[in-house]
């Protein structure tokens, strides 16, 4: 919508219900220069005592006089209504009508309102003493007061006893007396009357009216008076005149062949949706340096008109045309969005407009014309049009506004708050090109997030299209976040624009609840273009919690740049987009508290304001992300002792490939309170060793808060290079299959290690880390549970690299298995599995009970299992939660039972055996003399009553039992509880056996092993074996033992910091390190 129509139907002009009210009312909200509310039009007491005198002193006119070629006033209806909006006191003037309208220019002259002499001209010869009269219908002025006394003979009348502005009635018509009179000037044609700006030393008045419609130029008019006082006074009642007598007759603002030259040119620039707003005007100095406005007399034989556009202000010159030739205008536009400054003199008509690009020196504009209040009323309502967001103290620096803001319009669903109507006007008003933008809704940390996109076509956007975007986001509440990624500020970097500016800096947010101190004003008023403009997006804006500055200056200036400015430069070696950030957070003046600062050339300077202002401020930021940015090691020193008071509210961290490094146990001393981090990216930034956690083992206890990592990239860094890393927990941490893979390989080929990789959708992106378990290059101790696969294909494809792997000895795949249930294809690769693995010792398959038949292998395990008869490597298995009571047939189990000479430990609980199944199950435990652990769970005993219990119950088909068939229910139910424990009591004696067998006594089990097994009837003579790590930390101790002197007493290794699951060995199982990074629900 245009600008202008928009602006009528939010803030309608009261023209269209008060004729009078409109030039005044619909500006009388706009104080400019603090003294429009004083000015005074005239009095409107005169008006209605010159039409009581005109009712007193009125003539007839004769009625010969009629039949005469000269025209006076008839009676018609035209004089009569013309005579009746005269006299009239009402406040509420009488709307001429068509015929009153289009009087013609020669009809009646009227009274006189006013007359006098004025100041003579110097002259070698007898000086002029020319006279002026004023009607309401025209001004004329004679050569001599005896030249305008034989017009107007009661004149000498007026002078002798009443009023200079006392009316007499005239005989004479206006073409006589034009005839006559050396100047007439006609007030419906007045284009403007105000102070004469030239250097005489005399008062003067320049009055510009419309000349004939043949040539369409405008004529004007010098009168000098003595005295200010009486120079005053007629401007005050020669616009009063001028005012009735438009009312009396309307007015035209522009001839149409005027108008008609602004539609093609309107057309053709795509600018107006409706009609065309012309203002006749006057240039009062030259607005365009050319070599046309320089002459003398270059507004001769011209006219000049203002037009509103949809974006701009055209100011048009149109020259006399030669003969036949057409009218064409020469055009100044200037864009909505760059007008700086409105000063308006209330004294008379004049009133400055200063527009001004950025960057560039500022155009004034010195016009007059009686159409300024509605001029600078209608700028007032484009510029909230177009810039909806901007409050209105910004408005009061433009129009200096005393009273209430007028009504902002609502923009639409898909201009942004504004903001797409905002940016057209600034890209139109700069005269630039438009840039490429688009909203992001998904996948972005604050939705809606505004994204300027790189040019096309272009290397880099040109400093006025970005101050556009800048500019149109300001104030703007509709954003969430602003990402200016991988745009280069390269054009505005070390800009200064301080001299030749005039609209202040941003000091206020929208809402006025931030603002800046007069010390901070004062900096940014003398900072750079790009400093000043980062205030005022995140000062003025106050719904952006994030902003992305990724790639913007790569480069930081060695040395200041010359400009005009010399008391402003940027400190070399700073970047420039890092001090106003500092500043607004370090005076609690911006809400943005997530940044992203990847790829910039950030010096160590900007590296200790970051840390001052981190330690002033604790615990507010959110996000930072400076990675690429080539800090040395002393920067991130800096850096990270100022992250540290952070570390409680860090939810996204990002300080990779620096070109320094930092220790290891200075980043630890954060990340372990660091709980709220969700993405921590540490890639090359990590050195040396490590004594402890670099997470701590959060939990969901009640004493710690659980663990959010999502992602994680530790690149670079070498986990442990005393190979001392024990465990690694990655659970939960949305890890991709492609980083699983760079996890692998960094760390090698059978590292004795714990890596916990649960609850990952390992199937994205890569399945190459199945490769590397494939090719060995795994570590020996591999937690794989609740993988979510997708896909069966991928699942027997890791079936088949765990049945080549020599590497892993510890597998926990608990809940992991395909999509539906086993396929005959994956229950053979199973089998395979059992039967050709010979490395591996602890392998868990259980199913997840929570996911019901999705967790659970069934009846395809139950097959598989024969692949385990020949197994002497694998001496602890658990299967528990498969429902393998389902199958019926365990023949396959108790062959298992019986033959299998390797299984020490075998936990099948909670599979739904009922009482017979158990009971073959215990009798093929009977022929096995190797198994310590087998336990028994009460849930098993209590399933098979309870499916006792609904077999009875549907064989009775009622659902109310009978007395006889409630006690023969309750005698099975007896008999199968007695029976149940007594197989039990079987299982536990066999178990028994086996224990006190000497043979099993030299079983040697690892400490993480018996940890992951959950048996609390293990015997005691089981302990756990040393790991090799163990081994030579003892080894080192008893060396340095026996070195010193009156030292006898037994190395003590350290207590582990690792929260376990299951039960606990005895408290010198082990010693080692750990790194935990998992969310336990």
């Amino acid at each position: 919508m245009d600008p202008m129509n928009a602006a009528r139907q939010i803030l309608p002009e009261k023209s269209q219900r008060r004729a009078s009210f409109s030039p005044i009312k619909a500006f009388r909200s706009l104080s400019i220069s603090s003294q429009i509310s004083q000015l005074s039009i005239g009095s409107e007491s005169d008006v209605s005592n010159a039409g009581a005198q005109r009712r007193t002193l009125r003539k007839s006119a004769p009625s010969e006089a009629s039949k005469k070629g000269g025209l006076i006033r008839n009676d018609s209806k035209s004089s009569t209504e013309g005579s009746a909006g005269r006299d009239s006191t009402s406040t509420q003037p009488t709307t001429p009508s068509i015929i009153s309208r289009s009087t013609s220019l020669y009809g009646d002259v009227g009274p006189v309102i006013k007359s006098g002499a004025l100041q003579p001209e110097p002259s070698i010869l007898k000086p002029k003493r020319e006279y002026l009269v004023l009607t309401p219908s025209a001004l004329f002025k004679f050569r001599s007061r005896a030249a305008a006394e034989q017009q107007f003979p009661t004149i000498f009348t007026a002078e002798q006893g009443l009023s200079p502005l006392s009316p007499v009635e005239s005989h004479t018509s206006l073409k006589d007396l034009s005839q006559k009179a050396e100047i007439s000037v006609p007030l419906e044609k007045v284009v403007s009357v105000f102070k004469d700006e030239g250097t005489r030393p005399s008062f003067g008045l320049e009055i510009w009216w419309k000349g004939s419609n043949a040539t369409h130029n405008f004529t004007s008019l010098e009168i000098d008076f003595r005295l200010p006082d009486e120079r005053d006074d007629w401007l005050k009642q020669i616009r009063q005149a001028v005012k009735m007598r438009a009312k009396a007759v309307g007015e035209e603002r522009a001839p149409s062949e005027i108008e008609a030259c602004f539609t093609p040119f309107l057309g053709t620039e795509h600018e107006r949706d409706g009609p065309i707003d012309i203002y006749p005007v006057i240039p009062r100095k030259p607005y365009m340096r050319s070599a046309v406005e320089l002459k003398k007399n270059w507004r001769e034989s011209s006219s000049f008109y203002l037009v509103f556009s949809k974006y701009s202000l055209l100011l048009a010159h149109f020259s006399a045309p030669s003969n036949g030739q057409k009218v064409t205008p020469y055009l100044a536009r200037l864009g909505f969005v760059t007008l700086s400054r409105v000063r308006v003199n209330a004294m008379d008509e004049r009133f400055d407009l200063v527009f001004r690009l950025p960057l560039e020196q500022p155009q004034k504009l010195q016009l007059a014309s009686r159409y300024y209040r509605i001029i600078l009323s209608k700028l007032f309502q484009v510029d909230t049009y177009l810039k909806p967001a901007w409050p209105l103290w910004t408005r009061r620096e433009v129009f200096y506004i005393d009273e209430g803001a007028q009504q902002m319009p609502l923009p639409n669903g898909e201009d942004y708050g504004g903001f797409r109507t905002t940016l057209e006007a600034f890209i139109e008003g700069y005269r630039c090109q438009p840039v490429d933008w688009i909203v992001k809704w998904k996948d972005v940390r604050q939705a809606p997030q505004f994204c300027l996109l790189k040019p096309r076509g272009q290397t880099h956007y040109g400093a006025r299209q970005l101050l556009a975007v800048f500019r149109a986001l300001r104030f703007n509440e509709f954003f969430k976040s602003i990402s200016f990624c991988d745009v280069d500020f390269s054009s505005l970097s070390n800009k200064f624009d301080n001299t030749q500016r005039l609209e202040s800096t941003i000091w206020l947010s929208r809402t006025g609840k931030h603002s800046l101190t007069r010390s901070e004003a004062d900096m940014v008023e003398s900072s750079s273009v790009l400093f000043q403009e980062l205030v005022s997006i995140l000062i003025g804006t106050e719904s952006i919690r994030h902003i992305d500055l990724t790639n913007v200056l790569r480069k930081v200036p060695s040395i200041s740049s010359p400009h005009k400015d010399n008391a402003s430069r940027i400190p070399i070696g700073v970047c420039e987009i890092v001090p106003p950030l500092v500043l607004l957070w370090s005076s609690l003046q911006t809400r943005c508290n997530s940044i992203s600062l990847n790829g910039n050339a950030i010096g160590e300077v900007d590296a200790i304001e970051l840390c001052r202002v981190f330690q002033s401020r604790p615990n507010f930021l959110r996000g930072f992300e400076i990675s690429r940015c080539n800090l040395d090691e002393a920067s991130l020193v800096y850096l990270w002792e100022g992250l540290h008071e952070q570390r409680f509210s860090l939810e996204e961290l990002d300080t990779s490939y620096n070109s320094g490094r930092i220790e290891a146990s200075r980043i630890a001393g954060t990340l372990n309170e660091a709980s709220k981090l969700r993405r921590l990216n540490l890639a090359y930034t990590i050195r040396g060793e490590l004594e402890g956690p670099l997470f701590r083992p959060w939990s969901s206890s009640v004493s710690f808060e659980a663990w959010r990592l999502e992602d994680l990239d530790l690149s670079g860094w070498k986990f442990d290079e005393s190979n001392e890393l024990r465990r690694l927990s990655l659970n939960n941490c949305a890890l991709t299959g492609e980083l699983v893979t760079g996890i692998f390989c960094r760390i090698g080929i059978g590292r004795d290690i714990h890596l916990y990789l649960n609850g990952n959708p390992l199937e994205a992106g890569s399945t190459d880390w199945i490769d590397l378990i494939h090719a060995n290059e795994a570590p020996i101790k591999l937690h794989l549970d609740m993988i979510q696969f997708q896909n069966e294909s991928n699942f027997n494809k890791l079936l088949t690299a765990l049945s080549h792997n020599r590497t892993i000895k510890f597998l926990s795949m608990v809940g992991t298995g395909p999509p539906d249930r086993v396929s005959s294809k994956t229950s053979e690769l199973l089998s395979n599995f059992f039967q050709t693995n010979d490395t591996l010792e602890f392998l868990d398959l259980s199913g997840y009970s929570g996911k019901l038949e999705d967790g659970q292998l069934g009846w395809g395990l139950s097959g598989a299992l024969s692949g385990l008869k020949d197994n002497t490597s694998l001496r602890q298995l658990r299967l528990r939660n498969h429902d393998i009571g389902a199958a019926e047939d365990l023949t396959e189990l108790c062959r298992i039972l019986v033959s299998n000479k390797g299984l020490t430990m075998f936990d099948i609980q909670h599979n739904n055996f009922d009482h017979h199944q158990f009971g073959k199950l215990v009798q093929a435990l009977s022929y096995n003399h190797q198994l310590i652990s087998f336990p028994i769970s009460q849930a098993d005993r209590d399933y098979a009553i309870s499916k006792e219990k609904r077999l009875f119950m549907k064989a009775q088909k009622r659902d109310k039992l009978g007395k006889s068939a409630e006690n023969r229910l309750q005698s099975a139910l007896k008999w199968l509880q007695e029976h149940w424990d007594s197989e039990a009591k079987k299982a536990k004696d066999i178990l028994e056996r086996n224990r006190n067998n000497p043979i099993n006594q030299v079983l040697e089990l690892e400490s993480e092993y018996l940890e992951a097994w959950d048996d609390d009837n293990l015997p005691l003579w089981l302990v756990p074996k040393p790991t090799q790590q163990e081994k030579a930390k003892r080894r080192a101790s008893e060396s340095s033992t026996m070195n010193s002197i009156g030292d006898i007493s037994p190395p003590h290794g350290t207590p582990s910091p690792v929260t376990t699951t299951g039960s606990q060995g005895p408290s010198d199982y082990r010693t080692r390190k750990t790194y935990v990074i998992e969310e336990e629900t």
